[in-house]
């Protein structure tokens, strides 16, 4: 009898690209208590590559944000706001993105943005 394993996607996964001179760090799976530390380093990463002023997080492929996630989010912005390089953070229409910063209040103190050609442009 043969056991079949399933290949499951990876709870979270990052990717890391330059575009011009801005960093693109663009999220994939879920951010919770687990993952969240993982976010800080690829947002931390993107600041260290970027040669911009500023650098790009892209949500819209982050199927769930949990607290820690929030929280990090929060903070890795203050983080980026006081190196002088701000973090502009595209959740377009991602409602499982969406729904907890608006009912946190992060949606006021994020820079929101609808793709991250808009992002770009600034």
């Amino acid at each position: 009898m043969s056991e079949q394993r399933e290949s499951a996607e990876p709870a979270f996964r990052v990717e890391h690209r330059m575009i011009g001179a801005a960093a693109v760090v663009a999220i994939h799976g879920e951010v919770d208590g687990d993952t969240a530390a993982l976010l800080a380093v690829a947002v931390r990463e993107g600041l260290d590559r970027t040669q911009a002023a500023f650098c790009v997080l892209d949500l819209t492929e982050v199927d769930y944000l949990g607290g820690a996630g929030l929280q990090t989010l929060a903070a890795t912005s203050r983080e980026a706001e006081n190196r002088r390089e701000p973090l502009r953070v595209v959740v377009d229409s991602n409602r499982p993105v969406i729904r907890p910063l608006e009912l946190t209040g992060l949606e006021e103190v994020l820079a929101l943005y609808h793709s991250v050609e808009d992002a770009l442009a600034g």
